[in-house]
């Protein structure tokens, strides 16, 4: 069953970066920069998720207490998509996605998928045939995380709540 309205924990890249990352000779420029996004966690679909998921995640996220950290990307890498990634190990990043899934689960908040994907920008889902290869680094420090319903084939992202994530002196 293909999924209509899944619901993931993002981090979207600050506009600066976003205008970075719009300006890649590679990236879709008929994608709007409001979408370009990390996925941090895979939730489920909530057009098939009774109703009262999405409130029981948004309430085990309002009790979240997680910390920024960096994320960047210096390869550009196309397989069916067109992304931004890295072979650096990102372990500030999936040290969060731990922690995340750690407290969603304790909370017993459902997240029928609950899987956390190796972090990367997809820049063209159509993918353009182009040999994988290095670029300028790109990234930020993640601040805050969001919880977004994908209106899948509309190109449209519905947010459901933004956590800001505790600053600790330099994280970069």
């Amino acid at each position: 069953m293909r999924a209509r309205n899944p619901l993931y924990i993002m981090a979207k890249p600050p506009p600066d970066v976003q205008a970075r990352i719009v300006a890649l000779p590679r990236n879709d420029p008929k994608r709007g920069s409001d979408l370009l996004h990390v996925t941090l966690m895979k939730l489920f679909d909530l057009h098939h998720a009774p109703a009262e998921w999405l409130p029981q995640v948004i309430a085990a996220l309002d009790g979240f207490d997680g910390a920024a950290f960096p994320l960047h990307f210096d390869r550009i890498e196309n397989h069916k998509a067109v992304t931004l990634r890295t072979r650096d190990p990102l372990p500030e990043a999936r040290a969060f996605q731990a922690a995340l899934v750690r407290h969603l689960l304790e909370r017993k908040a459902p997240m029928m998928l609950g899987t956390t994907p190796e972090p990367h920008v997809t820049i063209n889902y159509h993918g353009d045939r182009l040999r994988g290869g290095k670029t300028d680094r790109i990234g930020w420090t993640v601040t805050e995380i969001l919880l977004v319903e994908s209106v899948v084939g509309k190109a449209t992202h519905v947010e459901h709540g933004r956590w800001p994530l505790r600053v600790e002196g330099d994280v970069e």
